[in-house]
């Protein structure tokens, strides 16, 4: 019950994150998008490359800025230039952790929801000693959407195929195995839902020192950004 509130509070803090604070300033968007489209192409392409190994490592702005300086010395670039290719980055990093923090949100409220209709239909069948054709359907559908999920996949996807056969009621043992697989499905859901949780922590915190890094640089940079611009092409 308590990875279960704690996955729901992530879950519902991060959907006020994401709308509330892991974009970017309109000055920083702006200059971003007017920055990669005016400098050298060499730039261009090195920005996005050391982005996503900043993802990828989960990088520092020290750590940045460390790739920026090398980088820099090959083209006799100076202090502020450098703080901007270290913004050009992060940047881009963060619209990357922006899709990565989306995907994880879906994710995790596909476990949820799934691990409710799991439950749901685990105390129907505790409930009683048979189980009419339309609950079997859900079993089936349960699995599948389950196993779907394990394998990263879109659980929505998934669609029930009748059999057109005529169908025997279960027997005790077989509803008994139905219960516990049910049980083993939750766990497993709960198990995932608490990986994702985590995730979604790591990448909401990684956001937030982003969009703070972000601040200090731009403002670092704002008063030269045209003649960095000029510098960078």
């Amino acid at each position: 019950m308590k990875s279960i509130l704690v996955s729901s509070f992530l879950f519902l803090f991060a959907i006020s994150f994401a709308t509330a604070q892991d974009k970017p300033s309109p000055e920083a968007e702006a200059f971003f998008k007017k920055a990669m489209s005016a400098i050298n192409p060499r730039h261009v392409a090195w920005v996005i490359k050391t982005a996503k190994t900043a993802n990828e490592k989960n990088m520092t702005e020290a750590d940045v800025k460390t790739e920026a300086i090398s980088w820099a010395v090959l083209g006799n670039l100076n202090s502020g230039d450098i703080e901007a290719l270290c913004f050009l980055v992060m940047m881009q990093a963060s619209k990357s952790a922006q899709e990565d923090l989306k995907s994880i949100m879906a994710g995790v409220k596909s476990i949820n929801e799934q691990k409710k209709q799991q439950r749901e239909l685990l105390a129907k069948m505790q409930r009683q000693q048979s189980m009419t054709s339309v609950q079997l359907d859900s079993f089936k559908l349960s699995r599948s959407k389950t196993i779907a999920i394990q394998k990263k996949q879109n659980p929505d996807a998934v669609k029930l195929v009748r059999s057109g056969e005529i169908r025997k009621q279960p027997t005790k043992v077989e509803l008994d195995n139905m219960k516990e697989q049910l049980k083993k499905d939750i766990d497993s859901m709960s198990e995932m839902g608490e990986m994702e949780s985590l995730r979604l922590q790591m990448v909401m915190d990684r956001m937030s020192k982003m969009m703070s890094t972000l601040s200090n640089l731009l403002k670092k940079i704002s008063d030269t950004a045209n003649q960095i611009i000029q510098n960078l092409k």
